[in-house]
């Protein structure tokens, strides 16, 4: 039996470890903003619970890249948070999703209560 308590354990952690991990990597988002096209790398990696990297977004031929706080994975589940700087100042954007396979897909959040969906795909596939 505890045997068996122990094994059960080691399969459990081994299933949280592949799960966080299937977040690592570079994931691409494409949103449209009006006449405009904003472009996203998520550059992404989960240590445990922890989850850390940036966002870098193409817009109008600017580029940026901002690092993520607060970065959490929970199975397939994630949130994060970053800091965008723009003419209104700094504003906190929170987001928050799952991952399924190659696919990722959510909610961001704008400081103020502004939600918009988001999809991002593992970058090369």
């Amino acid at each position: 039996m505890k045997k068996f308590a122990i094994l059960t354990m080691i399969l459990c952690a081994a299933s949280f470890a592949a799960a966080a991990a299937g977040i690592d990597g570079k994931w691409t988002s494409e949103s449209k903003r009006g006449d405009n096209t904003i472009q996203q790398t998520l550059t992404l990696k989960s240590d445990g619970g922890a989850l850390t990297g940036a966002v870098e977004s193409s817009f109008n031929g600017n580029s940026r890249s901002v690092d993520i706080k607060n970065g959490k994975v929970d199975g397939n589940k994630f949130s994060f948070s970053m800091v965008q700087r723009g003419k209104q100042g700094e504003v906190t954007v929170t987001w928050e999703g799952t991952v399924n396979g190659d696919e990722m897909s959510g909610t961001t959040t704008r400081e103020g209560g502004q939600s918009r969906p988001f999809n991002a795909k593992r970058a090369g596939n």
